[in-house]
């Protein structure tokens, strides 16, 4: 895959309706949402990491890293694979929401922000395809908007795909309890967050009146978990881990 990919889904399902995903310029400005210019990842809780032109890194929050015994020099990411529909429709929703400046991923519910990319084949990987073929796929309804500091998500109920992602979720933190980040290795609550960084609370308490109007909700199912290594504020795409299909 190229790398050059951003949030892509297009290998998941094996489907020709996959959604593929939009470059952007390499010189996109940017900010802080969704992980280490530190881009913030679904939570809200990292930053990109590119602040102040080319070059120039900042160290990243010491929640944020991994714990193992050496500096890491890449951190992945993994996220819910989902159907094609319904990545599609809150992929849309972000894109009217989130701040184009900064909106350089694809809607997603991330259950990991760093995991070390030195013990990828190691123990990433066999942990991720052992739990996967143990796994079944399960419906999801992103259904239940809510305010964030600076912005919107929409997070799922406990019915409708929620409980389903956290028991994944746990079952992962247990495996890799020894090296995960604080950031990681916390509470999880499965969401897609819309719109983030937004200063003016005026314009977040406009936004967050038109989702709860407009949004009613929607269903799809979780095909299984996607890994993506963490570029300076993209995704690229690594590889995905399928769950046994519904029968």
């Amino acid at each position: 895959m190229s790398q050059n990919t951003r949030l892509s889904y297009s290998m998941a399902a094996g489907s020709a309706d996959i959604p593929k995903p939009q470059p952007k310029p390499a010189n996109d400005s940017t900010a802080n949402q969704s992980s280490p210019n530190h881009r913030q990842h679904a939570s809200g809780q990292q930053q990109d990491n590119r602040r102040g032109g080319p070059g120039h890194r900042r160290t990243p929050s010491p929640s944020h890293i991994p714990k193992t015994s050496s500096a890491e020099d890449a951190v992945y990411v993994l996220t819910l694979l989902t159907d094609a529909k319904h990545h599609r429709i809150l992929t849309e929703t972000r894109k009217k929401y989130f701040p184009p400046r900064l909106n350089r991923l694809e809607a997603h519910i991330t259950l990991f922000h760093a995991l070390p990319g030195s013990l990828l084949e190691e123990s990433i990987k066999p942990t991720l395809r052992e739990i996967s073929s143990k796994t079944k796929q399960f419906h999801l309804l992103a259904a239940t908007p809510f305010r964030l500091n600076k912005g919107i998500a929409i997070g799922l109920p406990k019915s409708s795909g929620g409980d389903d992602a956290r028991q994944v979720h746990q079952q992962l933190k247990s495996a890799w309890s020894e090296f995960l980040s604080r950031q990681d290795a916390g509470g999880f609550a499965a969401h897609y967050t819309i719109m983030n960084k937004v200063d003016d609370e005026k314009e977040i308490q406009k936004a967050f009146e038109q989702v709860q109007q407009e949004w009613k909700g929607c269903h799809g199912t979780v095909l299984g978990l996607s890994l993506f290594k963490y570029d300076r504020g993209n995704w690229v795409h690594d590889e995905d881990f399928k769950f046994s299909p519904i029968r």
